[in-house]
C-alpha cells in the first residue's frame, strides 16, 4: 500500500505552529498589559512612600506594569533642581512606550502633573493621593473628568478632641510646621479649626525660620498649659535637614509634654501619636480609580475622595512617660511598643487552673445537690434553649446572621429614619460549581466567602446570608462613596482564588448597591432596588458594581 506522509513530520510541523501560536499569544498578553506610572513628591526613603507604593500596587493587581519616579522635593528645593526633573522626565517619556495612566503622590508631584498636563501627559488618566490642597484638587477634578483622587485630610479634630479631654486645663494648641509646600497646605488646614476652639490659642513653631539650637530652646519653653502637635519639619533656618525619624526624635527630646501627630511620620521615635491617615489605603484607593477606568473605559474617573482613611495609633512607652492609660485613648486603638502583662503572658495557664477551678466547683455542687435528675434536665432545656437561639439568628452553614435577623435590622434602621446603604452580591457562576463540583464543593465557597467578609465587618459594615449564595450587606452611613469602597472591598475578596478538590478556581461577584431613603422608603422598595442593580450588573457583563440610579430605569 503507498504511503500518503511521513507522520514524524506531521509531528514537527505541529510542534512548530505550536510554538509559533505561543509566541504569538504571549506578544498580544504584552500588547494589552496597561502600564502606570508612580510620581512622588519625595524619595523612596520617605516613611510614608513605601506605604503608598504598597497599596497602589495591591490596588492596580495583577496585568499592570508599574514604574517610579521621585521628586525628593525635601532634599532637591532649588528652582534648578525643579527644571532638571522636568528636563528628565520630558526625555523619559519620549523614549518610553506611552503609559496607560498616573499616580501621584503628596502635592509637589500634583503640582508637576497639572502644569505640565497638555506637553508631557495629555488625555491619560490621572489619579493622585495625599494631596492636602483640598480647592485645587476640587478645581482640577472639575476642569478634567480624567482627574481625580483621594485628598489628605488629616484628623485634627479628632486629635484634638482627644487632647483636650486628657489636658482640659490647657488653654493654647502649637504646631511644628515648615514652610514647605506639604506644610503650607497643613498649615491653612491647622489654623482652620480655631474657630471650633475659641478658648484654645492657635500657633506654631515654624522650622524654617530657627537654628537648630533656635528651635530646640523653643521646644523646651513649653509648658503643659500647651498641646503640641508635630506636623512637619523637614529642614531649618541653616538648611539643616530632617528625616521624619530625626524630626520626631529631636522635638520629642527637647519638649516636655506630649506630642500628638496625625500623620504616620514619627511614630516609634518619642511621639506620643493620634488619629493618622493611612497611607497605604490612600495608594489602594487612587490605583483602584485607574483600574476600574481600565476595565469599563468610562472616560472619566470617579469623583474626589475627600475624607482620607485614618487609624488611631498610640506609642505605649510614651503614655507611660506621661503617666496616659489605655482606657483613656479611643476604642480599638492601635498600640506600638507594648508591654505584655503578667495576664497576657500566663493567660493560657490562669484559663487551665480557672478550669480546673470550674470543674471541681461542679463536681462538689452536683455531689450536694440533693435532685440530680432536675438539675440534669435543667441543663438540657438551657442548652436547647441556646440552640435554638442561635439557629434562629444565625445560618448555620456560614455562621454570618440570617435572613430574619437582616429585615429585623434593616427595618429597625428604616424606622429610625437613619440614611444607609445596602449592598447586595451574589458569586458569578455559583450553579456551575454545584454542578460539576458538587454540592459540597458550594458550600466550600459559601463558608469561604463568608469568611473573608466577615473580616471587614466593623462599626459600619455587616454582612448576612439571604439564601443560596445571595449575600447582603448594610453600610450605616449616607455617602455614595463609603458604600462603594465597601463594595470594592468585597469584590477584592474575590481576587484570591478558592480552593476546591485541591485545585484553584477564580470566582467574581456581581453586586448592586442601593440608598436609603433616596432609592425606596420600605424594606420591600430597598430591597428590590438593589436587587434590580445587582442583575443588571449580572446581565451585562457580571464581574463589577452598580448603584440602583445608575440602572434605574435600564433593567
Amino acid at each position: 500500500m503507498k504511503r500518503t506522509g511521513n507522520p514524524k513530520y506531521l509531528i514537527c510541523i505541529l510542534f512548530v505552529l505550536g510554538i509559533c501560536f505561543g509566541a504569538v499569544s504571549q506578544v498580544s498578553a504584552l500588547e494589552t498589559e496597561k502600564r502606570v506610572l508612580f510620581i512622588s513628591s519625595y524619595s523612596y526613603g520617605w516613611e510614608t512612600v513605601p506605604l503608598q507604593i504598597e497599596g497602589i500596587q495591591e490596588g492596580l493587581g495583577d496585568g499592570v506594569a508599574l514604574d517610579y519616579k521621585f521628586m525628593d522635593t525635601k532634599n532637591v528645593t532649588s528652582g534648578e533642581g525643579m527644571d532638571l526633573f522636568y528636563q528628565s522626565m520630558r526625555l523619559y517619556l519620549s523614549e518610553v512606550k506611552p503609559y496607560d495612566g498616573i499616580i501621584v503622590g503628596d502635592d509637589a508631584a500634583f503640582q508637576f502633573v497639572l502644569e505640565h498636563r497638555q506637553e508631557l501627559f495629555s488625555g491619560i488618566p490621572i489619579a493622585f493621593e495625599g494631596i492636602n490642597n483640598k480647592a485645587q484638587a476640587s478645581e482640577a477634578r472639575r476642569l478634567d473628568p480624567l482627574i481625580s483622587g483621594v485628598v489628605e485630610e488629616l484628623s485634627y479634630g479628632n486629635t484634638l478632641e482627644l487632647a483636650y479631654k486628657l489636658y482640659p486645663h490647657a488653654n493654647r494648641v502649637l504646631a511644628v510646621l515648615d514652610n514647605s509646600m506639604t506644610g503650607e497646605g497643613e498649615r491653612e488646614e491647622f489654623y482652620r479649626f480655631q474657630n471650633k476652639y475659641p478658648q484654645l490659642e492657635f500657633g506654631e513653631i515654624n522650622a524654617s525660620e530657627y537654628s537648630k539650637e533656635e528651635f530646640g530652646k523653643k521646644l523646651e519653653e513649653l509648658q503643659d498649659d500647651t498641646i503640641l502637635f508635630y506636623v512637619l519639619c523637614s529642614s531649618d533656618k541653616e538648611g539643616n535637614i530632617y528625616t521624619s525619624r530625626e524630626a520626631a526624635q529631636w522635638i520629642s527630646a527637647h519638649a516636655g509634654i506630649p506630642v500628638f501627630t496625625v500623620i504616620s511620620l514619627g511614630m516609634g521615635n518619642g511621639v506620643l501619636g493620634g488619629e493618622r491617615v493611612s497611607h497605604r489605603q490612600m495608594g489602594y484607593l487612587a490605583a483602584n480609580m485607574l483600574k476600574e477606568e481600565f476595565d469599563n473605559q468610562r472616560g472619566k474617573l470617579p469623583d474626589v475622595i475627600q475624607g482620607s482613611p485614618r487609624e488611631c495609633c498610640f506609642d505605649e512607652d510614651v503614655m507611660r512617660r506621661f503617666d496616659i492609660k489605655a482606657s483613656e485613648l479611643p476604642k480599638g486603638s492601635r498600640i506600638i511598643n507594648h508591654q505584655t502583662s503578667f495576664l497576657e503572658r500566663n493567660w493560657v495557664y490562669l484559663l487551665i487552673a480557672l478550669a480546673a477551678g470550674t470543674v471541681m466547683a461542679i463536681v462538689v455542687i452536683r455531689l450536694v445537690l440533693e435532685n440530680k435528675k432536675k438539675s440534669r434536665i435543667n441543663d438540657d432545656l438551657q442548652k436547647e434553649k441556646e440552640n435554638f437561639e442561635i439557629e434562629a439568628k444565625y445560618d448555620m452553614l456560614t455562621g454570618l446572621k440570617n435572613r430574619a435577623v437582616f429585615y429585623q435590622e434593616l427595618q429597625e434602621k428604616i424606622d429610625g429614619h437613619r440614611s444607609f446603604g445596602m449592598i447586595l452580591f451574589d458569586v458569578d457562576g455559583f450553579k456551575n460549581v454545584n454542578d460539576t463540583l458538587g454540592h459540597n464543593n458550594g458550600d466550600v465557597v459559601l463558608k469561604e466567602l463568608a469568611r473573608r467578609c466577615s473580616k471587614m465587618e466593623n462599626g459600619l459594615f455587616r454582612v448576612y446570608r439571604l439564601a443560596g449564595d445571595e449575600f447582603t450587606a448594610i453600610v450605616e452611613a449616607r455617602n455614595e462613596e463609603v458604600a462603594k469602597n465597601y463594595a470594592r472591598m468585597i469584590k477584592v475578596t474575590f481576587k484570591d482564588p478558592f480552593i476546591l478538590n485541591e485545585k484553584e478556581y477564580s470566582l467574581h461577584s456581581s453586586i448592586g448597591i442601593a440608598m436609603f431613603p433616596e432609592d425606596g422608603g420600605n424594606s420591600k422598595e430597598i430591597v428590590d432596588a438593589a436587587d434590580s442593580a445587582m442583575y443588571y450588573v449580572k446581565n451585562h457583563g457580571k464581574n463589577n458594581i452598580a448603584f440602583y440610579r445608575e440602572v434605574a430605569g435600564k433593567v
